[in-house]
């Protein structure tokens, strides 16, 4: 079974003394009751349980952050990051395309605590949409209703001085998540348990449409940073192949850094493939040079604006004072 299950056991930094031992079946603090797991990040996993009060009995998400002083940071800061939106008194339509946190506990793990967050459930990520409807890629015209809502998301995001990014898809119908939870209490997923830290399959797939489509919400702010902060961003903010070019060349980056992640997640999901990989090819691993010189293949060489605020280290290997690309640069 272990050989078939690519969980966060497969990732590089997994510590099994880190993660809660989550077993579907098992009732969180007293309440939250584990039907199957959705996925996982690098701190955390995902889960959807059924809230067991007598008040509520509806289904919730369910993230189990890792024990840790970094991994509780993140957390943290991804609460008082959510909080801060539901407080804004604010009418701007895009809010109601924005995933909040909507309860947080504690329980108590075998190394120390761990935070738990709970949010509404939401179907798939867009990604796994070309799969549903039988196409490589989302089509173009499912993909355009979806894209204005989430620019006004991004803009209700700017304009309260937040960045974030993460797209997910509401439930067309509320019997797709009851049909899921049914099937998943008759027949588990399985998990592998051979260090003793159960590893469970994940099952993030809710079966096919059933008619038109929920709506897109933004959601994971565990790296999200204020805009209005005097310092400048500087660190790397986005997964690789969405990086912006001020990302790469740590040139200081805003709001901006937005737009082009949500440029190249667009193009992933109409073509089914990422549009800069920066793969090299002798490697076969991720290069932040090679990524650079893809990026410039297909739109040119940066402004010279642009290479004088990025960092020089990285800048003296690739160009030359004036901007032009040094000779190592473009035979690589």
């Amino acid at each position: 079974m272990s050989s078939l299950i690519r969980e966060e056991n497969q990732n590089p930094n997994y510590d099994p003394r880190k993660c809660y031992p989550a077993r579907v079946g098992e009732t969180i603090s007293r309440r939250y009751r584990i039907l199957s797991k959705l996925g996982w990040g690098a701190n955390s996993t995902v889960w959807l349980a059924k809230d067991t009060s007598r008040s509520s009995n509806r289904y919730v998400t369910l993230k189990i952050t890792n024990c840790g002083k970094e991994e509780q940071k993140s957390a943290n800061e991804e609460v008082a990051m959510s909080r801060y939106i539901s407080r804004l008194q604010s009418n701007h339509e895009g809010r109601a395309y924005i995933r909040l946190v909507r309860d947080t506990f504690r329980i108590q793990g075998t190394p120390g605590e761990h935070l738990c967050l709970v949010f509404e459930p939401l179907r798939e990520p867009l990604w796994l949409w070309g799969k549903h409807l039988g196409s490589n890629g989302v089509p173009p015209a499912v993909l355009k209703p979806f894209l204005k809502l989430l620019l006004q998301g991004l803009d209700f995001l700017h304009s309260e001085y937040l960045k974030a990014d993460n797209l997910l898809v509401g439930f067309e119908d509320s019997g797709v998540l009851e049909s899921y939870a049914r099937q998943q209490e008759r027949n588990p997923a399985p998990f592998w348990d051979g260090d003793g830290h159960p590893i469970f399959r994940s099952c993030p797939e809710f079966g096919h449409l059933r008619k038109g489509v929920g709506l897109v919400q933004i959601s994971d702010f565990s790296a999200a940073v204020f805009g209005n902060v005097p310092e400048p961003h500087n660190h790397d903010i986005q997964p690789p192949p969405f990086c912006a070019p001020e990302v790469l060349l740590k040139a200081t980056w805003k709001y901006s850094a937005d737009i082009w992640h949500l440029g190249t997640i667009l193009w992933e999901l109409l073509a089914d493939r990422v549009l800069f990989d920066g793969l090299d090819t002798e490697s076969g691993t991720y290069s932040r040079v090679k990524h650079i010189a893809q990026v410039i293949r297909l739109l040119g060489p940066p402004p010279l604006q642009l290479l004088e605020r990025a960092d020089q280290g990285i800048c003296s290997e690739l160009f030359s004072s004036h901007g032009m690309m040094s000779a190592t640069f473009i035979a690589g």
